[in-house]
C-alpha cells in the first residue's frame, strides 16, 4: 500500500505534538510537585491554601503555551480543516522546528519553576507571605513567554502561500 500523505503534512503533526507534548509533560510534572508541597502547608494551616494554589498554577501555564502553538501550527499548516495540504517537505519542516522553541523551554522552564515555586511555598509557610517567591517563579516564567514568542513568531512566518 503507498501512502499519498505528504510528508510536509506529517512534519506539521509532528511539530503539533512536540509543542503540546513537551511543555504538557513539563507542567503536568510541576503543578504535582507544587501540588505535593502545597497541600502539606494547606494541612497545617488552611488560611495559607490560597497563597500556595497560586504557586501550584504557575508551572501550568507553560502547558497553556504549548497548547496555543500547537493550535496555531494546526491551523496554520492546515491539519484543522479536515483537508491534507499539499505542504512541501520544507514547509512541513518549518512548523515542526516552530514547536521546538516551546516545546523544549517549555519542558524545562515547567520543572525548574515548579523547584522554585516549591520554594516559594516554604516563604508561605514560614513567612506566611509568598510576594518574594512569586518574583522568582516569574523570572522563570520569562523565558517560557520569550519561547512562546519565537514559537508564535516562526509560525506565522511560514510562507504557506507563497
Amino acid at each position: 500500500m503507498v501512502d499519498n500523505t505528504p510528508k510536509g503534512y506529517i512534519w506539521a503533526a509532528i511539530g503539533v505534538c512536540v509543542a503540546m507534548i513537551l511543555p504538557g509533560v513539563g507542567s503536568a510534572l510541576g503543578v504535582g510537585m507544587a501540588g505535593r508541597a502545597a497541600a502539606g502547608v494547606a494541612a497545617e494551616d488552611p488560611e495559607k491554601g490560597g497563597q500556595c494554589l497560586v504557586f501550584e498554577l504557575l508551572p501550568a501555564t507553560q502547558g497553556l503555551y504549548g497548547f496555543v502553538i500547537a493550535m496555531f501550527i494546526a491551523v496554520f499548516s492546515g491539519i484543522l480543516s479536515g483537508t491534507v495540504m499539499n505542504l512541501s517537505t520544507e514547509l512541513g519542516r518549518s512548523f515542526f522546528y516552530s514547536s521546538l522553541p516551546i516545546g523544549v523551554v517549555g519542558l524545562v522552564s515547567a520543572y525548574f519553576q515548579s523547584r522554585v515555586c516549591c520554594a516559594g511555598i516554604g516563604i508561605v509557610a514560614k513567612q506566611g507571605n509568598g510576594g518574594m517567591g512569586i518574583t522568582f517563579a516569574i523570572m522563570v516564567e520569562l523565558y517560557a513567554i520569550l519561547a512562546l514568542i519565537v514559537s508564535i513568531l516562526m509560525v506565522v512566518g511560514v510562507p504557506v502561500n507563497a
